[in-house]
């Protein structure tokens, strides 16, 4: 019997999985569980002419877009909730027609997701009807009810080849398991050429097999685990701590003054917190450990 291969990985090996021009599909929801280990190492490497399909969004989107990383975005949402209910150096390069935007709403990306899953060449839907979505997005069809209906609109199937997610725990051969909801993780590990899993913890097969329901994402879907302890900061992680409030708005004053023409806080932001840490561990004491700490969850 052949043994079972190992898939844990540094971060370098891992990001390494990445291309220049890849379509990633980055997992979480809004400021939740978001896999930013993995994606600042992306930025530290600079990364270029990427598109991005992912559920609402935060702040990674903003970083990635100022490091001149993005090609095209279809995500119905980048914004930081009450910190920033639209990310600002987003919001500049949408407005000067600097980035490519496939508009979308929440459900356009799920119904994507399902038609890739599927086989389908495409998946139908009422959700944009009645708004100027399609006008927007030229991926749009509109498409005849052949049961006599209201007309639809037909949506492509979505096309990733690397996802990158963000987990409570895996075993080394990528059986994954969220604390929480899972949002569309599965979904994008399930139609993505590869997946990345960054995880806080990586337990044992045994203690996966204890609770097998609560596997989220199969092995068989994975191609590199990376443990990353504290991985989604500064965003929270599901059962395990919470939204950095402070460094968010750190973010956003050096965000709001590189969209106002002053480059000097956003660059120092860079150099600090993502070119000069070598190390997950190194960017978490660069934070403070007392910081990190204060943000777990109460009992």
């Amino acid at each position: 019997m052949s043994r079972r291969t190992s898939l844990l990985a540094s971060i370098e090996e891992a990001t390494s999985l990445v291309k220049d021009g890849d379509t990633l599909g980055i997992g979480g929801f809004v400021t939740t569980n978001k896999p930013m280990a993995v994606l600042r190492h992306l930025m530290k490497e600079r990364r270029r002419n990427l598109s991005i399909i992912a559920f609402p969004s935060s702040l990674e989107i903003d970083m990635m877009i100022a490091l001149d990383m993005v090609k095209q975005l279809t995500v119905p949402y980048v914004g930081a909730e009450s910190f920033a209910p639209v990310a600002p150096i987003y919001s500049k390069y949408v407005s000067e027609d600097r980035l490519e935007i496939r508009e979308v709403d929440l459900s356009t990306v799920l119904f994507m997701l399902r038609a890739k899953m599927q086989g389908l060449p495409f998946m139908p839907t009422r959700s944009v009807s009645g708004t100027s979505l399609p006008e927007l997005n030229p991926l749009y069809r509109r498409i005849e009810d052949p049961f006599g209906g209201p007309p639809l609109y037909a949506v492509p199937p979505a096309e990733i080849d690397v996802a990158i997610i963000h987990a409570a725990q895996a075993d080394e051969y990528g059986n994954v398991q969220h604390v929480g909801a899972p949002f569309a993780d599965a979904m994008f590990a399930h139609v993505a050429k590869k997946v990345i899993v960054q995880v806080e913890r990586v337990v044992s097969n045994e203690e996966i097999r204890r609770q097998p329901l609560a596997t989220t994402i199969p092995s068989g879907t994975v191609s590199a685990v990376v443990l990353a302890p504290y991985g989604a900061h500064p965003f929270a992680s599901q059962n395990h701590y919470q939204v950095d409030g402070q460094h968010l708005k750190e973010y956003l004053r050096v965000a709001k003054g590189l969209v106002e023409g002053n480059t000097k806080g956003f660059e120092e932001y860079v150099d600090k917190y993502i070119d000069s840490p070598s190390s997950l561990p190194q960017y978490l004491q660069t934070v403070g450990f007392e910081r990190i700490l204060s943000l777990g969850l109460e009992e």
